[in-house]
């Protein structure tokens, strides 16, 4: 529908409507940023060029950081307001936050993933502090209330009461109130509407306008003075949600969204209570209106006709205002999404030149390994051809000497078979002399030619293993 003409057509029926009725008095509706504002509230995120410029009245604990309008918690983290809440009978906080969870990725860490709106009395806590941070980046004892939004048990909003006695188990069943709705996947960010009214008798949580919890059992006390704000969120180390908070508001008053319930939701869905509007009845006899009476009944339906279109310039300015919250979340998502994409990209880059750097160093080194092999390969052929040679050198040289020495052991026999010829044919020698001549020959081939037997015994083994050798290089 086309927001722009709508109100177009109706601005001249206004004017058209205050002209028959000059005493008719249409007061402008201030919007709830035209309202005063309370100095709890955060500062337009917008505005914010360094996360320091929130120091004058936040406390920023572990990994919070500024994006683009946004405050994101990354791991465990969180913010804790320096003022207190003032002690008034009527105040109203209004948190914007979104998740760029995934519920095919991120739902398995329901356990330690979750967003958490705190409001205590320090006094009577645990200290606000980076080592309390083991109840979703806040204190796990605690005097006040936690607004919990998680996976566990239900998806949706958990209310916990504790009076800093002990410790509260993050359970459905322990909590005082709930709402189920679906966070996970979703690029709109949420509202979330805390309210309390000691003339009304209520304490109301809504989640976009809708009624999730209500109660005239919570009465705070007068002197509520000491009480903090606080938001922390805990995100596991192996995923990637990250909550983001857009926008805190806080008013010393009821707001008109606090007070207006649109709907009622229930287990993720909207249920919206319509009134019914009895029907006229008409009388049996026809009775003459007279003419101021008939005056009353158009001025009537003129006002009705009035309130009916300020309601509907209510509706049509909450929805652009809606709108332009979405808007800006999309464009903030957008940038958002742009800068991690170039980032991986250039991330991506990085990687493909180390990778590159690596692969050439590889190719390299593998180039030095082959000509390494080469040279180590062909000085091992040179050093075996060497020893080849050596050993063929000195097999040649032994196998010389073998047959010198076999030459000399022939030349001592015959020279024996000459002697011992000579000595047969003497006959002027007695038989001593031939005795003792035969025991000095048998001595002397005794002594002579065992020891060259051995010797020779000794060489035949020696060239046996060296042509052994010889044929086991070869085969290397």
């Amino acid at each position: 529908m086309n927001w722009k003409l709508y109100l177009l057509s109706v601005a001249p029926f206004v004017h058209f409507s205050q002209g028959l009725l000059p005493e008719l008095e249409i007061e402008p509706e201030l919007s709830n940023n035209e309202q005063n504002v309370s100095p709890l509230s955060l500062p337009n995120l917008l505005n914010i060029q360094k996360l320091t410029e929130l120091h004058e009245n936040w406390n920023i604990l572990g990994e919070v950081r500024l994006d683009t309008g946004r405050l994101l918690i990354e791991n465990t983290g969180g913010i804790w307001s320096i003022p207190y809440l003032e002690g008034t009978k009527d105040w109203t906080v209004e948190l914007v936050f979104r998740s760029t969870g995934s519920g095919t990725s991120d739902l398995q860490f329901s356990a330690t993933n979750g967003l958490s709106f705190w409001l205590i009395n320090p006094d009577n806590s645990l200290p606000i502090s980076s080592q309390n941070v083991d109840n979703f980046g806040g204190p796990s004892e605690y005097d006040g209330f936690q607004f919990l939004v998680n996976n566990q048990d239900i998806n949706g909003l958990k209310i916990f009461n504790n009076d800093g006695s002990k410790r509260v188990d993050n359970k459905l069943e322990k909590s005082v109130g709930s709402c189920a709705f679906n966070f996970l996947d979703s690029s709109i960010p949420f509202t979330m509407r805390v309210s309390y009214s000691e003339p009304k008798k209520w304490f109301k949580v809504q989640i976009d306008n809708e009624l999730c919890f209500k109660t005239d059992q919570i009465v705070f006390p007068n002197d509520i003075s000491n009480f903090v704000l606080g938001i922390t969120g805990s995100v596991d180390k192996s995923s990637k949600e990250i909550f983001e908070i857009l926008r805190l508001e806080v008013w010393n008053h009821l707001t008109n969204d606090a007070i207006d319930d649109h709907g009622l939701m229930s287990e993720g869905q909207v249920h919206v209570t319509v009134a019914s509007t009895p029907e006229e009845v008409v009388p049996s006899r026809i009775v003459r209106e007279s003419l101021l009476e008939r005056n009353r009944k158009h001025r009537e339906e003129i006002q009705r006709q009035i309130q009916e279109d300020n309601n509907s310039l209510k509706d049509v300015h909450q929805k652009l205002d809606h709108l332009e919250i979405i808007l800006e979340t999309l464009e903030k998502s957008v940038s958002y999404d742009t800068k991690s994409i170039d980032s991986q990209i250039q991330e991506l880059k990085l990687v493909q030149n180390e990778q590159r750097k690596i692969v050439s160093e590889l190719g390299k080194n593998l180039e030095n390994f082959e000509q390494t092999i080469t040279q180590q390969y062909s000085q091992m052929l040179g050093a075996f051809s060497k020893l080849n040679e050596k050993v063929i050198g000195e097999v040649r040289e032994q196998h010389y000497g073998m047959e010198e020495l076999s030459r000399k052991v022939d030349l001592l026999m015959s020279n024996h078979r000459e002697i011992s010829d000579q000595y047969k044919h003497q006959n002027a020698h007695t038989i001593e002399s031939r005795e003792d001549m035969s025991n000095l020959i048998n001595s002397v081939v005794k002594f002579f030619l065992i020891p060259v037997v051995i010797a020779l015994i000794a060489l035949t083994i020696f060239v046996y293993k060296v042509k052994h050798e010889i044929k086991h290089s070869k085969l290397l």
